[in-house]
């Protein structure tokens, strides 16, 4: 299983952004041992650092913390319970790379990556009432076109959670 999302995130790294995948870091941990022929048949550099020494491996432990941090900053903010941590965490990665980071000098990740700026017109409060066209999910032209929902983050367009727990993904809320 995890070696086909690999398999697929490098599709999507090489196809959608152009770029070769060249080193990956872990901490040798076992779910990454069976990569090790995975990655030297795609000539990847597989870089190893020991278990347990955050300092070898301080730049991703940086960037989790940070993304947690905001993931739970989000949910608190929107009065929602851990079982939204990643609707939580995805948004957070979203926001993430579109702001300015002083690695970059104040550059932002979007914008390097796509080289075009971010539309910030798209950005919605994590958790806010949100009303998101219906027409495409009910089958009977009487149903009601909307209802209020709480948004939970991003996929290209919106994900709202209606209070009867269904998900809805729209373009138009």
């Amino acid at each position: 299983m995890r070696r086909l999302f690999f398999q697929n995130f490098k599709q999507l790294v090489e196809l959608q952004l152009g770029f070769k995948v060249k080193n990956i870091q872990s901490d040798w941990g076992g779910e990454y041992r069976p990569f090790t022929s995975l990655l030297t048949c795609c000539s990847i550099n597989h870089r190893l650092v020991c278990p347990h020494t955050h300092h070898q491996n301080d730049v991703f432990e940086r960037k989790q913390k940070h993304i947690v941090d905001v993931g739970l900053t989000l949910l608190h903010k929107a009065c929602l319970p851990l079982q939204f941590w990643d609707y939580a965490f995805t948004t957070a990665i979203y926001l993430i790379n579109r702001l300015p980071t002083a690695c970059l000098n104040f550059a932002i990740p979007y914008s390097i990556l796509f080289n075009k700026d971010p539309d910030f017109a798209f950005l919605k409060n994590f958790g806010c009432a949100c009303f998101p066209l219906l027409k495409p999910y009910h089958s009977h032209k009487l149903d009601f076109k909307s209802e209020e929902c709480i948004f939970l983050g991003y996929s290209q367009i919106y994900k709202c959670l209606s209070s009867s727990g269904r998900l809805y993904i729209s373009k138009d809320v």
